[in-house]
């Protein structure tokens, strides 16, 4: 039985390296989301945003400080000081060296510092909140545009797969009309001009082929690096070429404006601006900070008597600008352009959305067409292919009709292909657009 076991274990592991483990969108999406770089980095800035803001905050509080020291004198400083007067009579005046240091000293503080009134740090506290929510905003842009990316990206390794199965069959249908038909040159029935012509359409299918595997190749090699997936892991894709939604109701300008993550962002810019204009206008008003102090010294030796010394202060600072040679007027002034700015610059996104929905919307008709159309000439140039095959290895048509109908069905699948890829493209703009990425 452990035997077994083992062999099962072995047989399935190889199998799925042989086979490769199928990736569904919502999969690949959310390797996408752990592994990329960008999102890590957008993820940070939002981290920082919240330091920001811890450190605005910060400035509202007391700041205390406490300070301790001691001090061991090693060798004594002395100073000659008169302690008598010569009693000869000759008036001079006799000098001790005296020790003028504590052998010990200890020291300690605490200070405690407080704005009382500051209006730039009450608007620096408002501005990084509304910093770390437009971060938050930036976040989400930078987010759905990788989402974006990858849903592309994978459709794309899908879609250029089915496009070279469609080259392959091609050179596989090219490679036994040029058999057949030098099956029959040998037989005496065609010339050797058809057979010449078959085999250059057969060898010119072969480049096509591989340079379909290249572009195969190379987009394995985005796909696994935007999902952080070994290269030498096997892919496969859970799709359908046929499966692909249907095209989507227009919604109200005013619901894509409250879900679009960049118009918000820019909104909260025009609230930062406005938190800015305010704290330029904050300059010119006092400022007011209280503080308190208290300090202890004891001095100790054991030649003098001890030394204590305290101190305990309490004090408030005003300060107001009085002349500035133009800087703070200067400062209001860029404030205010600033913030017009930004206003001129929410109107023109605003007008930039609106166009961005009508435009991708028209493509989502246009593509969606184009695809019902192509689905339609599948199935003629199918038909025509066949009754040409018939008709060719009956006699009744030319190589010429044959290799006709086999371009025209090659060129109504990779129509197909192309179709249904520039319709999920514009599909997933249309979700970026709109503001909502949620799989419909």
């Amino acid at each position: 039985m452990k035997k077994k076991l083992i062999m099962s274990i072995l047989f399935l592991a190889v199998y799925c390296r042989l086979f490769g483990t199928e990736i569904t969108l919502e999969k690949y999406i959310k390797l996408v989301e752990k592994n990329s770089k960008e999102l890590m980095n957008a993820a940070k800035d939002v981290e920082m945003a919240g330091a920001t803001e811890k450190a605005a905050k910060s400035q509202a509080y007391p700041l205390i400080g406490a300070q301790t020291g001691y001090t061991r004198n090693l060798t004594d400083i002395e100073q000659s000081y008169p302690v008598a007067v010569d009693p000869s009579g000759s008036g001079m005046l006799i000098y001790k060296d005296i020790d003028t240091n504590y052998d010990n000293e200890y020291s300690f503080g605490i200070s405690l510092t407080q704005n009382l009134f500051n209006l730039k740090v009450f608007n620096a506290i408002k501005a990084s909140k509304e910093y770390k929510l437009m971060s938050s905003d930036v976040f989400d842009i930078q987010h759905q545009a990788v989402i974006t990316i990858a849903k592309k990206v994978y459709y794309q390794y899908f879609l250029l797969e089915q496009l070279l199965k469609v080259k392959i069959n091609m050179e596989k249908n090219t490679y036994e009309n040029y058999l057949n038909i030098k099956n029959k040159f040998e037989n005496g029935l065609v010339s050797q001009f058809d057979l010449l012509r078959a085999e250059v359409d057969w060898k010119m299918k072969i480049p096509e082929t591989t340079q379909a595997q290249k572009n195969l190749d190379l987009a394995g090699i985005n796909f696994c690096n935007l999902a952080g997936i070994s290269s030498d892991e096997t892919l496969k894709l859970a799709c359908d070429i046929n499966d692909y939604p249907e095209i989507p109701l227009l919604i109200p300008f005013d619901e894509v404006l409250s879900q679009r993550p960049d118009y918000k962002a820019t909104m909260r810019e025009l609230s930062l601006r406005e938190i800015n204009e305010k704290v330029a206008r904050a300059d010119h008003y006092p400022t007011v900070k209280g503080n308190i102090l208290y300090a202890s010294s004891m001095m100790r030796d054991t030649d003098f008597e001890d030394y204590n010394a305290t101190v305990a202060q309490v004090g408030i600072n005003i300060s107001l600008p009085l002349f500035s040679g133009g800087a703070l007027t200067a400062q209001d002034n860029k404030a205010r352009i600033e913030l017009e700015q930004t206003d001129i610059k929410l109107k023109q996104l605003k007008e930039n959305i609106y166009s961005e929905i009508n435009s991708i919307y028209l493509t989502l008709k246009e593509t969606h067409e184009r695809i019902e159309l192509a689905n339609a000439t599948i199935e003629t140039a199918q038909k025509a292919y066949s009754i040409a095959q018939s008709s060719y290895n009956n006699g009744i048509a030319t190589q010429l009709d044959l290799k006709d109908a086999t371009v025209s069905l090659e060129l109504a699948k990779i129509n197909h292909i192309s179709a249904v890829y520039e319709y999920l493209s514009a599909y997933f703009d249309w979700q970026k657009a709109k503001g909502d990425m949620a799989f419909d």
